[in-house]
């Protein structure tokens, strides 16, 4: 018994210790900072903060350096965030601080779109219960690597969602962000590919030194990645060739032996993506994200109706519009088919052309109350939006599956 309670007393001591050591560094980088501010300042150069932008006279360097302090004082706000989980109080402090911490990083001219960690939940993403399922294993071994060491799982945890425009691949990323407590950095081609020689390297290399800031890991979300995966010709410039390499590079630790430091991807054509980046190592996980099935639909549609009263039309019927279908010729005679599948973008898209009907029809009426809508501001909408995934991109998303089971 004694040396249970002394093991129980060193471990309250190591959780102490963490704490003081985070206080200590978060003091410690925030003087740093209030320091170059007051060193700015005694040159008579301006320097302001203000509630909504810092406005300052600064060299590209000094703006590089003030980022980077200010992203090390935000992790180490979201360290001591997350050390209080159970102190309402001090809980709320830094986790108020990490967000203005970021958003002042950010001011400094950052070369991603860096975010906090994202209100987006796997509530927000209506339907798709299956992909939610596959994508929530890929979440449960990225928040325990010890039960991967233990099953001697050598690879990293890499996540690759495609599938048409609009079905929510992106909304994935910043549940997954949310679910993991971890800060989002979402990496489009025009992020890295750069117009002059050079500027695409330095690129790479502030992203990840942004990333490596994150001391409790990050989520690199790489939107569009088939533009710096796609399959190398002839006609491959030899700067992005080389760009893509480095990059590559250095993502191949993410996931890796309990890395917090997770790799997402989307796109839209996964058939351009070159085989060796498809490798098990580099993504664990690859998820075809389905356009949304009636039970997806209704959740969309009743979202997006809440608090909007319908004329003699139901959500059901709304539904039905989506499955419109057409009488094609064939060796057996006429067949019924889809003219075509909505995506999620669609269908919010079509709701928000019926309401703009509302509003139309509100202004000839010279009223400002709201009404009710009706089954032809639908069937307007509808001529106007059609929909955006044909029978043949579904096709070709279910034969690049097929062949990556076959592989």
């Amino acid at each position: 018994m004694p040396g249970i309670a002394k093991t129980i007393i060193s471990k309250e001591e190591d959780k102490i210790n963490v704490g003081e050591n985070l206080l200590r560094g978060y003091e410690i980088i925030k003087k740093n900072i209030l320091d170059e501010i007051n060193n700015i300042r005694s040159q008579g150069r301006k320097f302001k903060t203000g509630d909504r932008k810092i406005k300052a006279d600064l060299t590209s360097e000094e703006k590089e350096t003030f980022k980077t302090m200010y992203l090390q004082a935000a992790q180490y706000a979201k360290s001591l965030s997350n050390y209080y989980i159970n102190n309402k109080e001090k809980n709320k402090k830094y986790d108020e601080e990490y967000k203005k911490l970021i958003e002042r990083a950010s001011e400094f001219g950052s070369t991603i779109n860096t975010k906090v960690v994202p209100k987006t939940t796997f509530e927000d993403v209506k339907g798709l219960y299956n992909v939610k399922k596959l994508i929530k294993s890929f979440i449960f071994m990225a928040k325990n690597p010890d039960l991967m060491a233990h099953y001697k799982i050598e690879g990293g945890l890499g996540l690759l969602m495609y599938g048409a425009p609009g079905t929510g691949k992106t909304m994935f990323a910043e549940a997954i962000a949310n679910a993991m407590n971890l800060p989002l950095f979402i990496v489009t081609p025009a992020d890295i590919f750069k117009s002059y020689v050079g500027e695409s390297e330095q690129a790479v290399k502030k992203l990840f030194e942004e990333l490596d800031n994150c001391l409790d890991g990050a989520i690199l979300f790489v939107d569009e990645c088939e533009s710096i995966f796609s399959k190398r010709t002839a006609d491959t410039k030899d700067y992005k060739a080389a760009v893509t390499t480095e990059l590559l590079q250095r993502i191949n630790g993410f996931g890796v032996n309990g890395s917090k430091r997770i790799l997402i991807a989307a796109t839209n054509r996964p058939d351009v993506i070159d085989a060796a980046y498809l490798r098990y190592k580099r993504f664990s996980h690859l998820v075809h994200v389905l356009p949304p099935d009636d039970e997806a639909k209704k959740a969309i549609i009743y979202s997006k109706l809440d608090g909007i009263e319908l004329d003699g039309f139901t959500i059901d019927d709304v539904i039905q519009m989506t499955n419109q279908t057409k009488t094609i010729s064939g060796p057996l005679g006429n067949v019924e088919v889809l003219e075509g599948y909505y995506s999620a973008a669609d269908i919010c898209g079509i709701i928000e052309e019926a309401c703009r009907q509302a509003l139309q029809k509100m202004e000839e009426l010279n009223t400002t109350t709201p009404i009710k809508l009706t089954r032809e501001m639908f069937e307007t909408a509808f001529l106007k939006i059609k929909p955006s995934i044909s029978k043949e991109l579904l096709d070709s998303y279910e034969n690049f599956s097929k062949k990556m089971t076959l592989n």
